[in-house]
């Protein structure tokens, strides 16, 4: 029987110290799940982060976009605008140099002084 028992003895501090060893490994893993229970929260704040980042990037993107349409209207804008200037001012040359080829031209006394006093006198009543 003593056998029996040395190996009950023997089996009964092998197990003491499995259940030590076990224990402070539960010990261990709580505190680094403590420790590490901050970390999902990181991943999540993180994650959070990186979803406005790519938001904020496709804002950007769809800004550019209606940037370059604005661009490209204003200068067809400004064709147009340049063109009808352009044909304004053609017709009024045109209009000009028409009434002034039509017109006589009138002396209002440059040579003769007595036609430039009663020119005066009429304008002023």
């Amino acid at each position: 029987m003593s056998d029996l028992t040395n190996k009950d003895a023997e089996q009964d501090s092998k197990l003491a110290v499995l259940e030590s060893k076990i224990e402070s490994y539960r010990e261990r893993i709580h505190a680094l799940e403590a420790e590490t229970s901050n970390v999902s929260v990181i991943d999540s704040t993180l994650e959070n982060a990186i979803r406005r980042i790519e938001m904020v990037h496709s804002r950007i993107d769809k800004t550019e976009e209606k940037l370059n349409e604005l661009r490209s209207r204003i200068r067809k804008a400004e064709i147009w605008i340049a063109g009808a200037g352009a044909v304004i001012a053609a017709a009024t040359t045109i209009i000009g140099i028409a009434v002034s080829v039509e017109s006589k031209e009138t002396d209002y006394g440059r040579n003769d002084p007595t036609k430039q006093e009663v020119l005066l006198q009429l304008s002023s009543n």
